[in-house]
């Protein structure tokens, strides 16, 4: 087991909204056999959303006007979102295998595939264990980050909306963390293939989404294997594009009234619907970016759709 608190990393840790500068990121870490690798993202202060006249804002998800956010304590996330083989562990370990039935894209659209599942959504060939599972709902990542939990003593959970785009921007203020806007829509050329896999020049011909794509070749169809693409400054793969990933926070139609200190906004009885983040290989440019949100029923699972889990700092 790898010594998790590398002191140095944190003293650098900085204010993180008004400048691009962010410390060297720490080596990865590993708290149990079973656990994933974590990267420690060091505190800091950020805008969480868009500017009113941000050029990709899509005012209709309520990604503005944006608000301060203030983290005061670091925490981990996985640096890479979590994978068949680690799921299929805690399946394996704990019985609980979800339900069949997963919405794949066919023939022009979302269908419910009542025979699909993480073991079998749809792609050409079976999944790769070093792929992100997928066709898991709210309620499944949640479960396995309660697993994480009992396997290693830790405190794993699903990230906050708030740590999430955090985790996003990689210590910038920028859409996406690899530059402010060489991914837009209408550009010629886009960078964002060498850092994320969306739905780009490689996938058009095969699934013929009907929304733009990004103006390069990300070598990926569908789903990549995790951390085929450079990581953002904490040292996280793939926070943008491959699948959108499920977050705590409970959807609400504006970020006004939510914590300022980046806990999640849930309420007593939970809720039906649940924030999505970060993009898929199946996303336009506008819907992969730090700041752009989503919303999913809790129950759904569907081929574009995976997690990633973070663990409090103690």
């Amino acid at each position: 087991m790898r010594r998790l608190l590398p002191l140095a990393f944190l003293a650098c840790a900085l204010p993180l909204a008004a400048q691009q500068v962010v410390p060297a990121p720490a080596a990865d870490a590993l708290d149990c056999e079973a656990c994933p690798l974590l990267a420690l993202v060091p505190p800091g202060n950020f805008q969480l959303g868009s500017a009113p006249d941000a050029a990709e804002l899509d005012p209709a998800t309520g990604e503005s006007p944006p608000v301060a956010i203030s983290l005061a304590r670091p925490f981990y996330v996985s640096s890479r979102e979590i994978t068949v083989a680690e799921f299929r562990r805690y399946v394996e370990a704990t019985g609980a295998d979800p339900t069949p039935g997963c919405r794949v894209w066919l023939d022009g659209q979302w269908v419910q595939e009542p025979e699909r599942s993480w073991r079998d959504p749809g792609f050409a060939l079976p999944p790769a264990d070093d792929e992100p599972v997928v066709c898991v709902n709210w309620d499944d990542a949640h479960a396995y980050a309660d697993w994480l939990a009992r396997e290693s003593g830790r405190r794993y959970r699903l990230p906050s909306e708030a740590e999430w785009e955090y985790v996003a921007r990689g210590g910038t203020s920028f859409p996406r963390f690899w530059g402010e806007r060489d991914s837009q829509e209408g550009v010629a050329l886009s960078l964002a293939c060498d850092h994320a896999n969306v739905y780009d020049s490689s996938a058009v011909d095969a699934y013929h989404l009907p929304w733009p794509n990004a103006r390069c070749s990300d070598r990926a169809v569908a789903l990549a294997p995790v951390a085929q693409y450079q990581p953002n400054a904490f040292g996280v793969y793939d926070i943008i594009g491959n699948v959108r990933e499920w977050v705590m926070d409970c959807y609400t139609a504006s970020h006004a009234g939510r914590p300022d200190d980046g806990r999640a906004w849930t309420w007593q009885g939970g809720c039906e619907r649940k924030v999505v983040r970060g993009g898929s290989w199946a996303s336009r440019p506008r819907d992969a970016r730090a700041p752009a949100r989503g919303s999913e029923a809790a129950a759904l699972r569907q081929s574009d759709l995976g997690f990633r889990v973070v663990r409090d700092y103690e």
